[in-house]
């Protein structure tokens, strides 16, 4: 079986996890960066998901030409990821073929899901909640999970040298949280120019993982429209997987994912709960060592991917 994948090239992107996946299982890859050529990758990417206007001056840009001349027809699946830069026209090509999009960005940016659903045979979220696509004209919606790569997030032996840490780009209501937890946190990102506790540059691959290791508790706070959707980010994965121990917002759905994961509903609990596990140092272990097998035994790349083949 051959799969096309098209989406943007980048180690330890989603992309990147599910490409070894699908190989480990033994299918052929072919992957097109749909940003190949492309200078200003943020920004071109930032434009095509808010403006309307902007999208008339992607149909030049190389991934649609790629699509205009290339031959998919040995391609067995093509999954997209994102497809911001596509053109309707480029949709329409593929809708001729066995084409998924894969769509993680829940109840955001519906410009580029808005009258472009229909040319998929299926949306693949990670949400339960499947209406606001349906609304959006999706044929069909497979619900799953994050992920996480055991060989990639795994426990090092790393002494604890911060108590308390967040990786993640700017939002507004992650400033807002983290500029009132008393314990002052580790903040690692981009964007970050209203302050809240110690700034330190993103961290990404190796490093990112050093750093969940370093760290006593790891903060999670999910954009709103994550809350709303129920839907866990990368990270809870990420830092389940890598035996970290991890704080983040209540969700009904985490308990059936992760039967002991730690949580927080307003910030007087965060901030009790910082107090209390910063100090047991054998609780947080224990809870990290079962987040990393419950990951190890339901919530990898592979079977994500088992799961996308036996739906489509």
């Amino acid at each position: 079986m051959k799969i096309t994948i098209i989406g943007a090239e980048g180690k330890y992107n989603a992309e990147y996890f599910f490409i070894k996946a699908f190989k480990r299982l033994g299918y052929e890859v072919n992957f097109i960066d749909q940003y190949e050529g492309i200078r200003r990758k943020t920004l071109i990417r930032l434009l095509s998901t808010r403006l309307s206007i902007f999208r008339k001056f992607l149909n030049n840009i190389r991934i649609n030409k790629i699509i205009r001349n290339m031959d998919l027809g040995n391609s067995d699946i093509i999954l997209v990821f994102k497809g911001e830069l596509l053109t309707e026209s480029s949709l329409k090509i593929l809708s001729d073929y066995n084409v998924y999009l894969f769509y993680p960005d829940t109840f955001r940016f519906g410009l580029i899901l808005k009258d472009r659903l229909q040319y998929f045979n299926g949306v693949i979220v990670t949400t339960l909640h499947k209406i606001f696509y349906e609304k959006l004209g999706a044929k069909r919606v497979i619900s799953i999970w994050w992920a996480c790569d055991p060989e990639v997030h795994r426990k090092l032996n790393e002494e604890k040298i911060y108590d308390v840490s967040f990786v993640g780009t700017f939002y507004p209501n992650r400033w807002l949280t983290l500029s009132k937890v008393k314990r002052k946190p580790h903040v690692f990102g981009n964007f970050w120019y209203l302050k809240a506790g110690y700034h330190h540059p993103p961290v990404y691959g190796e490093d990112y993982i050093k750093i969940i290791n370093q760290t006593k508790i790891n903060l999670n706070i999910h954009h709103p429209s994550d809350l709303k959707a129920e839907a866990p980010n990368m990270r809870v994965f990420e830092v389940a997987g890598s035996s970290g121990f991890i704080l983040t917002e209540r969700m009904s759905i985490l308990r059936n994912i992760f039967k002991n994961i730690e949580t927080y509903s307003d910030l007087d609990e965060l901030n009790e709960k910082i107090e209390y596990y910063v100090n047991d140092d054998k609780v947080r272990e224990e809870v990290g060592y079962s987040l990393r097998q419950q990951c190890i035994d339901k919530h990898t790349y592979i079977h994500r991917v088992e799961r996308i083949l036996k739906e489509i």
